[in-house]
C-alpha cells in the first residue's frame, strides 16, 4: 500500500490491513514442532496469515496491549516456557544430588554442544554468564590495561559498559576518548574512519556495540575489527541485541572478545547471557572472581561466580529447537519488514522524525523516532493509554529523548499499525 493512501486510511480509522498472502483458515492447526518444520521461508516474510497461525501456536501473550518493546527481554515461546517449568520442577524435586550428579555428568554437556554448534564457536571458547553485562564486565576487566592506555568508545554504546570503563579510569588511569556516531551513516566507511581518527599509538581497545540498543543501527564490527588489528588494538563486542537477532555467527565478526544475552533474542528464560573468547587469547585475560584453580588457558578461570540456574540452562536445547525451525534468515527478514512497514511512513508524518537508518544492513527489527511537538515521556504514555501500545523512551546523546519501537515474532502489521496510527494523531496535538 503505498504511504499516501496507508496514512489516508490510519487517519480515519481503519487499520487493519488485509492480510497479505493466504487467509488464516487455509493454515492447518499445527500442534507440534515437527508440523512447524520445514514451514519457514523467506516468502513467508509478508504473509500475515501464517504469522498468526504461528502466534497462535507457539506464544501465549497478554492482549491487554500491543507490546512493541521487546528490545527488554525476549518473550519465550510456548516450548521454551513448558521445557524451563519442567526443568523448575524436575531440579526442585531432584534436588542437589541432580544437580551435582546428573547435571554435572549428563545433562550440561548438551546445553554447551547446542551453544557452541549455534554460535559457531568451539565450545571450550564459551562461558555462561548471567548477562551480557556481567560477560562484558569480565572482558573489559580482564584485560591487563595499564595507566595511559586509551580505550575509544562511541556515546551511543550501552550505559553499563561506559561505566565499567569508567571506573577503569579511576582505578588504572586508562584514558577514554569517546566519539559521536551519527545517526543515519553514509557508508561503512564513514563509520570506520571515525574510530581510526580516534586512535594513536597509545590506543589499547575499542569497544562496539554490534546492534545499538538506543536506535537499533548495526555497525560494520568486522571493518572496524580488521581496521584495528593491524595495530594492534583490541575489540570487545557487545552483541547483547544482535544475537538470535541477526544472521551470523559469532567467529563472523571476526573480533576475540565477545558478550551475547541469551535472554533477548535468542529466547532463553531471563538470566542468560554468553561470553565468547578466541582459544588462543584466554591465558591473556584476568579473572575478575577469585579463582586459582583452572588451567590459564581454560575459559572456566573467568566464571568462578557461582551457582546459575539449573533449570534456566536447561531451557537451551529448546530455545534453539525453536530459533533453527523458524532459521535466523527468515527471522531477521521478518522482523525487518515489520520494523520497515512503519518507518517508512514516518516521513510523510508531520513533526515525526526516524532517528535510525532503514538500509537493510544497518538495522533490523528496532528502530527509533522522536515527535518534535511532545516530549517522549508524553507519547509513551499517550501511546500505551490512549492507543494500547506499549514502547519505552530512550536518551540519546545531547540530552535528546526519544521512542524506540520493537517487533517481535508474534508482532503483527495491524499492531504497527496501531502505533502508526498513536504517532499520526499525536503529531496533530
Amino acid at each position: 500500500m503505498k504511504r499516501r493512501s496507508l496514512l489516508q486510511k490510519l487517519a480515519v480509522g481503519a487499520i487493519s490491513l488485509p492480510f497479505i498472502g493466504r487467509s488464516l483458515d487455509e493454515y492447518l492447526p499445527k500442534e507440534s514442532i515437527a508440523e512447524w518444520k520445514g514451514e519457514f521461508d523467506l516468502t513467508k516474510t509478508q504473509d500475515e496469515a501464517f504469522w498468526k497461525a504461528f502466534k497462535k501456536t507457539h506464544y501465549d501473550v497478554s492482549d491487554k496491549w500491543i507490546n512493541l518493546e521487546n528490545g527488554y527481554f525476549g518473550v519465550q515461546p510456548k516450548m521454551v516456557v513448558d521445557a524451563y517449568v519442567e526443568s523448575i520442577k524436575k531440579v526442585n524435586r531432584e534436588s542437589s544430588a541432580y544437580a551435582r550428579r546428573t547435571f554435572n555428568q549428563k545433562d550440561f554437556s548438551p546445553v554447551m554442544d547446542t551453544l557452541a554448534k549455534f554460535s559457531g564457536a568451539a565450545r571450550e571458547e564459551l562461558l555462561i554468564t548471567r548477562n551480557a553485562t556481567e560477560a562484558l564486565n569480565i572482558l573489559i576487566q580482564g584485560i591487563d590495561f595499564q595507566p595511559g592506555d586509551e580505550v575509544i568508545l562511541n556515546e551511543q554504546d550501552y550505559p553499563s559498559m561506559i561505566e565499567a570503563f569508567e571506573m577503569l579510569e579511576k582505578t588504572k588511569g586508562i584514558i577514554i576518548k569517546r566519539i559521536a556516531l551519527p545517526m543515519i551513516p553514509e557508508s561503512d566507511t564513514q563509520l570506520v574512519n571515525l574510530y581510526q581518527a580516534a586512535m594513536t599509538n597509545k590506543t589499547r581497545c575499542i569497544l562496539v556495540t554490534h546492534l545499538i540498543h538506543l536506535t537499533g543501527q548495526i555497525m560494520p564490527v568486522k571493518a572496524i575489527a580488521d581496521m584495528a588489528r593491524p595495530k594492534g588494538v583490541e575489540v570487545i563486542v557487545d552483541a547483547a541485541h544482535s544475537f538470535a537477532h541477526l544472521d551470523f555467527k559469532i567467529p563472523d565478526l571476526g573480533c576475540d572478545f565477545v558478550g551475547v544475552n541469551l535472554h533477548k533474542w535468542f529466547s532463553a528464560p531471563i538470566g542468560m547471557g554468553l561470553m565468547y573468547v578466541k582459544k588462543n587469547r584466554i591465558k591473556d585475560l584476568s579473572p575478575m572472581f577469585g579463582d586459582v584453580g583452572q588451567r590459564e588457558d581454560n575459559i572456566n578461570k573467568l566464571g568462578h561466580f557461582g551457582t546459575l540456574s539449573f533449570p534456566t540452562l536447561l531451557t537451551v536445547p529448546k530455545a534453539a529447537e525453536f530459533n533453527n525451525m523458524v532459521t535466523i534468515p527468515v527471522k531477521e527478514a521478518r522482523l525487518r519488514y515489520l520494523q520497515n512497514y512503519w518507518t517508512k511512513e514516518i516521513g510523510g508524518i508531520a513533526n515525526a522524525e526516524l532517528l535510525t537508518p532503514t538500509e537493510a544492513k544497518r538495522s533490523c527489527a528496532i528502530a527509533t523516532f522522536k515527535l518534535r511537538n511532545l516530549d517522549a515521556d508524553e507519547v509513551i504514555n499517550r501511546l500505551y493509554d490512549d492507543f494500547g501500545v506499549f514502547t519505552v523512551k530512550r536518551n540519546l546523546p545531547k540530552n535528546e529523548k526519544a521512542i524506540r519501537v520493537t517487533p517481535n515474532l508474534y508482532s503483527s502489521t495491524s499492531d504497527v499499525d496501531q502505533l502508526l496510527e498513536g504517532i499520526l494523531k499525536l503529531s496533530k496535538v
